[in-house]
């Protein structure tokens, strides 16, 4: 087989989400021919699978094999960038502009890494001007309409991706693109008579059929719900989402034996999936079945740690104020992100872990003797939560939440994830006093009413505690009245 063929099917396994056989055939590749071509290939089969470093070293190696390599150079600023050197990603991008490249990936991950950086004004422009370029990129639509509602613009955030939606009527993953967004901002009558008219151009797109299905079950229409996500997940019998989609459905209309059969597949497949074991959990607990408290032990599982103050700091109130400080130059933005839990409050755009601050160094740098006490006291084996114990474990992300008055999370959880986190830099009065238990972390509730599944622990916060908990457990907070909130969550999974 020729270098070029050899390529070509590397790049197909890639497209197709084999990215560990992707390496292989790039390495096969890299013996019989380096080059520029066939490293920034190998970099692309790494960048898949989140080993960024390697990724880069990569990346760095078809640079300086092929200078003049666009995509090289750009895959290597995508690294960058991921690894929250923005601004080394950003001289990356600015200069193939310079230079002439006109594409809509680098004009969405060029805005990326200026929202990293907090530039938020320049983000949106790139965006908009990406937009303009490539009117039809569903991605750049999204990432304009998303900046746009975390500024603040309100309902008319997605203004010019209805547009697009209205002169394209039969671009479907426009459509679709337009009408989640919709759907996470709350603006479901809005979504629904999108997908509606799309439905009507074409009867039988499972994926409209299933995305109309998500609206009604959230509009707590979940019985007429039901034949549209049935007839998505036979008309895409291998989207894990479509059937996850539906299982939620059955689960909400207490048919939790066809959720569980439904739901056992997927499973097989992905054990240590957050949202196949969280559905488990709660059809068990439908059925009465004792097994659902072994899969959720609440006091066992659910872990509160109060921290030392960092060297340096004499107390731990000292330490979170110079951290709240620290934490509060991140927040530039005025609402949350349409893909997350919080409401009424704003999130970080980058992860802590890339922030060099030695105040956030501190912070992170004083996880590690709690993460590992929580390890220590794993011992149910072949569990989702104890089977995975390793002392060998990584960071999957970092970040901070700040709420406002009247803020919260939704219930949900984090399906990638292994051990999830609460910690508390600032509180307001009311979450303090226990009040009424404002502010206080909810854990068992799924994030729509589901017959039989109710809240099953609370926790109260306290500035400089730790709460330790599985990411496939439904967690989210009471809202409080007055105040502000600031916590630094983040994610652990085995490395």
């Amino acid at each position: 087989m020729s270098v070029e063929a050899a390529m070509r099917d590397a790049r197909a396994a890639l497209q197709r989400g084999e990215a560990a056989k992707a390496e292989g055939m790039a390495r096969l590749l890299l013996v019989q021919a380096p080059s520029g071509a066939t490293y920034e290939l190998l970099a692309a089969t790494l960048r898949r699978q989140d080993r960024l470093e390697e990724a880069l070293a990569a990346s760095d190696t078809a640079v300086r094999l092929d200078p003049n390599n666009v995509t090289a150079q750009h895959g290597r600023a995508q690294v960058l960038s991921r690894l929250g050197r923005f601004a080394e990603a950003v001289a990356i991008f600015d200069a193939l502009v310079a230079g002439g490249v006109t594409a809509a990936p680098l004009w969405l991950n060029r805005g990326v890494a200026l929202l990293g950086l907090t530039r938020t004004a320049e983000a949106e422009a790139a965006f908009a001007d990406g937009v303009r370029r490539w009117p039809q990129d569903a991605g750049l639509q999204n990432a304009l309409a998303s900046v746009r509602w975390m500024t603040g613009a309100g309902e008319a955030f997605v203004q010019d991706y209805e547009a697009e939606v209205q002169r394209h009527p039969d671009a479907s993953t426009l459509r679709l693109g337009c009408a989640d967004l919709l759907r996470r901002a709350d603006l479901r009558d809005r979504a629904e008579a999108m997908l509606r008219e799309g439905l009507a151009r074409e009867p039988n797109n499972a994926a409209l059929q299933g995305a109309l299905g998500v609206v009604l079950d959230e509009s707590d229409r979940t019985a007429e719900a039901l034949p549209l996500l049935q007839r998505a997940v036979a008309g895409a019998p291998g989207n894990a989402a479509a059937r996850g989609n539906l299982i939620a459905a059955l689960l909400r209309l207490s048919r939790s034996d066809e959720a569980l059969a439904l739901r056992a597949p997927l499973r097989r497949a992905q054990p240590y999936n957050g949202e196949w074991i969280a559905y488990e959990g709660m059809a068990l607990k439908q059925k009465g079945d004792p097994r659902y408290h072994e899969l959720f032990d609440y006091d066992l599982m659910v872990q509160p740690f109060d921290l030392p103050p960092p060297a340096g700091y004499a107390t731990i109130e000292a330490f979170n104020a110079a951290l709240r400080e620290a934490l509060d130059r991140l927040h530039v933005l005025e609402t949350h992100p349409l893909d997350q839990s919080l409401r009424g409050g704003s999130q970080t755009t980058r992860s802590l872990l890339t922030i060099d601050d030695p105040v956030i160094k501190h912070y992170v740098e004083a996880l590690d003797a709690p993460v590992r006490a929580y390890i220590a006291t794993m011992q149910k084996p072949n569990h989702p939560w104890s089977g995975r114990k390793t002392d060998n474990f990584k960071f999957a992300g970092s970040w901070s939440v700040k709420l406002k008055a009247n803020g919260y999370h939704i219930n949900h959880l984090h399906p990638e994830g292994w051990i999830s986190s609460a910690y508390y830099v600032w509180l307001p009065e009311a979450t303090r006093s226990g009040e009424g238990r404002e502010g206080w972390i909810k854990f068992g509730e799924p994030r729509w009413p589901t017959p039989g599944c109710t809240i099953e622990k609370l926790v109260q916060p306290k500035e400089g505690r730790l709460v330790l908990f599985p990411s496939y457990m439904w967690h989210g907070t009471i809202p409080f009245s007055s105040g502000e909130r600031m916590t630094a969550p983040f994610d652990i999974v085995p490395a």
